[in-house]
């Protein structure tokens, strides 16, 4: 730049002036360009954090709904009657776990991929539409199977979406 500002006729104080313009241009650019990927990375990450939480939250209910079934089928198969604070605990616990399964797959469409809200869908037709049984532990079994098997399939959509949005 000394050349150029002297070429041009112009003290070499600007010469070195315009170096040092050029040198923090550059490094207030590459600043800007550092931070922008941060940025980027930091709500990739956090988003990616609030998707697993989703997917956390529905195979807990998955499961709370699959414990009811369980716990009444030991007490079948076991004849054991539950005093009246279990089945409470238990029916409560098999009530926020449909909840939770039916809220998100009401609104699980800003956050869980579109085959996660299949099989959602698919568990609240199968859970609401089970023919009719001819004892109580058949329902239940159908019921843990139902559950079962829609918590399995879920799972591993699951672990397919988180680990395309890691890649």
């Amino acid at each position: 730049m000394d050349k150029l500002a002297e070429s041009l006729g112009l003290p070499v104080y600007v010469g070195v002036i315009l170096e040092l313009a050029a040198g923090l241009l550059l490094a207030l650019f590459a600043a800007w360009i550092a931070v922008w990927l941060t940025r980027n990375k930091f709500r990739s990450e956090r988003w990616w954090e609030k998707k697993a939480a989703a997917y956390e939250r529905v195979i807990d209910a998955f499961h709370k709904a699959k414990r009811f079934d369980y716990e009444y089928l030991r007490a079948e198969e076991l004849d054991i009657a539950f005093d009246d604070a279990r089945k409470a605990q238990l029916n409560t616990a098999a009530a926020e776990a449909r909840d939770e399964i039916l809220r998100s797959a009401d609104i699980g469409s800003f956050i869980l991929s579109p085959k996660a809200l299949e099989i959602l869908s698919r568990y609240k037709d199968a859970s609401e539409n089970m023919p009719r049984q001819e004892s109580w532990y058949e329902h239940l079994d159908m019921s843990w199977s139902i559950a079962d098997d829609h918590m399995k399939e879920f799972v591993a959509e699951a672990k397919a979406d988180l680990k395309r949005k890691a890649d």
